[in-house]
């Protein structure tokens, strides 16, 4: 039986953690959109907007997982949203990188299918991560 203190319930005893790892999950998604070759590469057509739509499914994921309510998603998915447009910014103003709108469209798309995703059960996971983790410590 699941002890009712670290049920999860919505809000996260270590959100301020988690909050810290997504920075950091940002922080290196920067670093690796403006590295001159990333060394990432795609073999389908359309690979980079492929990887674009992956990597803003997880960050707003990440964000979704973290703040539940849907105005704070709703914020969470403008700020990815944001994070998108000023990664483009950056590489117009980084040579080799250049900027390019459709990353932009390729991020929205994937911030609307984790906003979608997040309607499942998949909208817990870190609160399941969390779960388990402070049940082996209070063993």
């Amino acid at each position: 039986m699941i002890d009712p203190a670290i049920k999860p319930s919505g809000r996260l005893h270590w959100h301020r953690l988690w909050a810290a790892l997504g920075a950091l999950i940002m922080l290196w998604t920067l670093w690796m959109a403006l590295r001159p070759d990333p060394g990432i590469t795609v073999e389908l057509p359309y690979g980079d907007k492929w990887l674009h739509a992956f990597t803003f499914t997880c960050l707003m994921g990440w964000w979704g997982n973290l703040y539940c309510r849907p105005k704070a998603q709703v914020g969470a998915a403008l700020g990815c949203l944001a994070f998108g447009i000023f990664i483009e910014f950056a590489q117009w103003l980084s040579p080799p990188r250049d900027a390019d709108p459709f990353d932009v469209l390729a991020d929205a798309i994937g911030i609307v299918v984790a906003l979608v995703l997040l309607r499942t059960p998949l909208a817990r996971v870190l609160s399941a991560i969390e779960s388990r983790l402070l049940r082996r410590v209070h063993r």
